[in-house]
């Protein structure tokens, strides 16, 4: 083991307290519910019923998104319950409300006795890892009690490049990895894991289900918006907002009736936008301010809205793309037959752009002229709408991820 990783399992047991008194305080501070905050110590909520168990932790929203399916595969081809554990609340919640037939923890410290305390408890028969979060302690752990681990739909990652005797070493505690694209399949074999264990099996961010529309909601927004041209800026974050500020003014420029649906990847950011947004008419969702024709942005503050939003306009401005945040996910508009715009930071997600772009239903700006620009031209063109169509009809031909991982899962559980 690379003295790395000694160090943080050293430094993981010596100051563990301290560990767990920061935890409590960050626990209490992001607003999390109070009676489940044992979770972090790997104490259970909820009891473990009898039966075979599959583990899956996707850290947040992004990573828990691109799993829904295959849960659903692995459920009903192996009959096994399955355990879902994120760090964040908006993971909790999406987990909540699209799966409700699982059990949802919140992942424990990485700290020896919170980790023996989880896999002591819910002792699963397969441990899956989503995309990149991986725990030294918690991985070791679970290798010495003999459970299968798998990453999967590994992405591009600056930490292997950085410490790449660290993750050559966790890397090869896992018997299966696969992979978002071929490029990322190279860049492990690279660190020295044997090629039998890497599989490229698509991007499973592809077999996202489509985000939940409130019908109801979404048929008062639609009568707000008459025929107003609309377009929406998602998931945005803090280098995004005087970007699309920029193009807002420059739509309205050429378009005044023009509306702007503004979803924030963090609703808790509505009064830094509102500030930023000085001189136009913004009404805020959270406070039920109507959509009236002289409101020029819809600030929509709120939680598990993004599908009706999406579904209300044809033109998505996708965030996380002019700051460091590497992009978000294309496939969850591209659901919604949405035209993409996207800033030049997409690392997270670039094969996945591009192969949207290929087919017209994507495009990269620099800045937020830019972005304003293409705005105007995607209203006035009946290139965006197909070239979203051809995004959609690609989500639908890249949907086998997902039933080529569970097949790749299933047999292996077979065979223990």
């Amino acid at each position: 083991m690379p003295i790395l990783l000694r160090l943080w399992l050293f430094l993981t047991w010596a100051f563990a307290p301290l560990i767990h008194l920061w935890a409590k305080r960050m626990h209490r501070k992001q607003g999390f519910r109070e009676d489940r905050f044992g979770e972090r110590f790997g104490q259970a909520s909820l009891p473990r019923a009898q039966g075979r168990w599959i583990w899956v932790h996707a850290a947040s929203l992004g990573e828990v998104g691109q799993t829904a399916k295959l849960i659903e595969m692995l459920h009903d081809q192996t009959g096994a319950q399955i355990l879902v554990t994120t760090v964040t609340q908006s993971g909790a919640d999406w987990v909540a409300k699209t799966l409700p037939s699982v059990v949802h923890q919140y992942l424990p410290l990485d700290t020896p006795k919170a980790v023996g305390n989880f896999l002591d408890h819910w002792s699963p028969e397969m441990a899956l890892f989503v995309e990149s979060d991986i725990w030294p302690g918690l991985v070791q752990r679970a290798k010495m009690l003999n459970i299968p681990l798998v990453l999967l739909n590994a992405r591009p990652s600056k930490s292997r490049k950085r410490a790449p005797k660290s993750y050559r070493y966790l890397l090869s505690l896992f018997f299966a990895i696969t992979c978002k694209s071929p490029q990322v399949l190279e860049e492990i074999a690279a660190l020295g894991i044997a090629r039998e264990r890497l599989f490229y099996f698509g991007d499973l961010r592809a077999s996202v289900p489509p985000l939940p529309v409130d019908q109801v909601a979404l048929s008062e927004v639609q009568s707000a918006l008459s025929d107003r041209p609309v377009w929406v800026a998602a998931s945005s974050h803090a280098d995004d907002e005087a970007e699309i500020i920029t193009a807002c003014q420059h739509v309205l420029a050429h378009q005044p009736d023009t509306l702007l649906i503004w979803v924030p990847r963090h609703p808790n950011r509505a009064d830094k936008i509102i500030e930023a947004a000085q001189g136009l008419q913004v009404h805020q969702r959270t406070k039920g301010e109507p959509i009236t024709p002289d409101v020029q942005i819809y600030l929509a503050d709120t939680f598990g809205e993004m599908g009706t939003f999406l579904a209300c306009s044809r033109t998505v401005f996708l965030g996380g793309s002019f700051g460091h945040e590497g992009g978000h996910n294309p496939f969850e508009p591209a659901c919604f037959g949405c035209y993409m715009i996207t800033g030049p930071n997409i690392q997270n997600h670039h094969e996945a752009f591009s192969d949207l772009i290929e087919v017209g239903a994507a495009v990269i700006v620099a800045n937020g002229s830019q972005l304003g620009e293409t705005v105007v031209r995607a209203s006035t063109t009946q290139s965006a709408a197909s070239g979203g169509e051809r995004g959609r009809a690609l989500i639908t031909a890249a949907d086998m991820s997902a039933s080529q991982t569970a097949g790749l899962l299933v047999k292996r559980l077979a065979s223990q």
